[in-house]
């Protein structure tokens, strides 16, 4: 009889364990599992809570599988782990850009050598600072210097206007140079004004860079002296 009972122990506990064995995924407030899903949670009054933890805490994880999501209580964001890097969510859900602008100033007519469109971190709209580093302030030397902090493929764009273009012919352009070099033109051409007037350019250029690449973006437009401007834009975008 106890040698019976044991066995039918066995059986029962074989019973219990083989439905986990043959189930595909593991299915919570739900009984309707989809194929593809290794996790399904269902509910209307709760959510998935991922491990919570300091930076210093994340970074002592050893070893962390690729693919490993924790919430990083210190910058408040998510950080998935790729390519035994820590990479904050935002960068994979959005396009990381910098985008400078200002409205008025001057615009200095001067067909050599170029001039840097007078944006600097005053002037920033919106910058993912793991991506670029803005220099200068206002007055600086370092206009329209942006430092890349990773490698790959960019979009440059910049764009200027002014109210009072004065008549005759010019020719302009907008230029990129990559530490200290040309590397692209945005844009150039001429333009020929009967009267004073609104005019205005902006052109694009995708570039390859390396990490630390410093990006700088500078103009010519003929003539002499100054001119009111209606408004400076730089944005840079990582494809």
């Amino acid at each position: 009889m106890k040698h019976f009972k044991k066995k039918l122990a066995i059986l029962f506990l074989l019973l219990a364990v083989t439905p986990f064995f043959a189930q595909q995924g593991v299915g919570i407030n739900t009984t309707n599992l989809d194929d593809g899903s290794a996790l399904q949670v269902e509910s209307t009054t709760g959510s998935v809570v991922m491990p919570r933890m300091s930076n210093t805490q994340m970074q002592a994880i050893s070893e962390p599988l690729e693919g490993t999501i924790v919430f990083n209580t210190t910058d408040s964001s998510l950080y998935i782990r790729i390519n035994e890097n820590w990479v904050k969510y935002v960068q994979l859900n959005d396009t990381p850009s910098v985008i400078l602008n200002k409205n008025g100033g001057s615009i200095t007519l001067q067909e050599d050598p170029p001039l840097p469109i007078p944006l600097n971190e005053t002037n920033i709209l919106h910058n993912v600072s793991d991506y670029y580093e803005v220099s200068g302030d206002e007055g600086s030397l370092e206009d329209s210097t942006i430092k890349v902090l990773r490698d790959g493929l960019y979009l440059v764009t910049a764009g200027m206007s002014t109210i009072n273009l004065p008549p005759g012919p010019k020719k302009y352009k907008l230029l990129v140079y990559v530490n200290g070099i040309l590397k692209s033109y945005l844009t150039s051409g001429n333009v020929n004004l009967s009267r004073n007037d609104y005019w205005g350019t902006s052109g694009n250029s995708v570039l390859l860079l390396k990490a630390n690449d410093v990006v700088e973006i500078k103009y010519t437009l003929d003539g002499t002296g100054t001119i009111t401007a209606k408004f400076f834009n730089i944005g840079i975008s990582k494809l």
